[in-house]
């Protein structure tokens, strides 16, 4: 409760603008390993930006419990790969949009699902975005780490930190 206080506190004169600037939609996605105590599933985290501002953006739990940091991340990209197809039909995009996400491992996995004995647990439904990938309809792209917006939604971070994001999905009033 503190904490959300404190973030309260902190954030007060911040907000979401939308103004005439690039239309580029560009989008984020993470999550967070085993993250719930109780019951430890991980978190999915996206954030999806439309000029100025953020239109879309994520931060729950996941449906299952994952056993890798990989399943993790590749559950999370499959959620967010979800919405994009969606934002890409309703805005009418052509070209194949980029998906950004810090974890390598997740998007080799994801660009090539051989079987292997450490994911082969890994649900079918998943793996449909290997598909999509093999057809071009959008592309999986590594972004490090500290560059990742979605960090506010998952890790405790510094107020120098949610800045630094924030300024990364909107500018602020």
């Amino acid at each position: 409760m503190k904490r959300i206080l404190r973030y309260l506190k902190g954030s007060s004169d911040m907000a979401v603008c939308y103004g005439r600037m690039s239309v580029q939609l560009l989008r984020y996605v993470n999550s967070d390993f085993a993250s719930d105590v109780d019951s430890r599933r991980s978190t999915i985290d996206y954030v999806f930006t439309l000029g100025s501002g953020a239109v879309c953006w994520v931060s729950r739990l996941q449906k299952i419990v994952a056993l890798l940091t990989t399943e993790a991340e590749y559950v999370a990209t499959t959620e967010a790969c979800k919405e994009l197809i969606w934002l890409k039909d309703f805005l009418k995009e052509q070209e194949a949009p980029s998906l950004h996400n810090d974890n390598q491992s997740a998007i080799d996995f994801a660009n090539n699902s051989v079987y292997h004995c450490r994911t082969k647990h890994i649900y079918v439904q998943y793996h449909f975005i290997h598909k999509l990938l093999k057809d071009g309809v959008f592309s999986l792209l590594k972004i490090h780490t500290s560059q990742n917006p979605t960090e506010i939604l998952t890790m405790v971070v510094t107020m120098e930190k949610v800045k630094s994001c924030s300024a990364s999905v909107g500018p602020q009033a």
